[in-house]
């Protein structure tokens, strides 16, 4: 598969998905959190159909989370391993190794 590259133009205008996909990890990873700590809570009750719904519950926001993460991908975008909320965005420009990035904090691209 060719690698997507952006011109500033078509990096800045992807702003919006970036934010929604974003937004949507942040949420998936908290719900994935709290999920998380509620089974370990409930460790060993006896209430199998709560356990069993927290489980699928958590199920769930994890698959979501990974269709998140694979929308990223499917643009060429990966979220930075140094900042974890912020997108690296590759640049069409002359200089392959420059690239764009933008995080929910950032009201402009920025260049990495």
């Amino acid at each position: 598969m060719k690698r997507k590259v952006y011109d500033a133009h078509h990096a800045e205008g992807l702003i919006p998905l970036l934010r929604s996909i974003t937004n949507e990890i942040q949420e998936r990873e908290a719900a994935i959190d709290r999920a998380t700590a509620h089974l370990m809570a409930i460790e060993g009750a006896v209430d199998t159909a709560e356990r069993t719904n927290l489980e699928a519950e958590l199920a769930v926001h994890k698959r979501e989370l990974r269709f998140a993460r694979r929308e990223l991908e499917r643009l060429g975008c990966e979220l930075d391993a140094d900042y974890p909320m912020r997108v690296l965005i590759p640049s069409s420009g002359a200089n392959r190794k420059a690239s764009f990035a933008w995080s929910p904090a950032d009201e402009k691209l920025q260049m990495n």
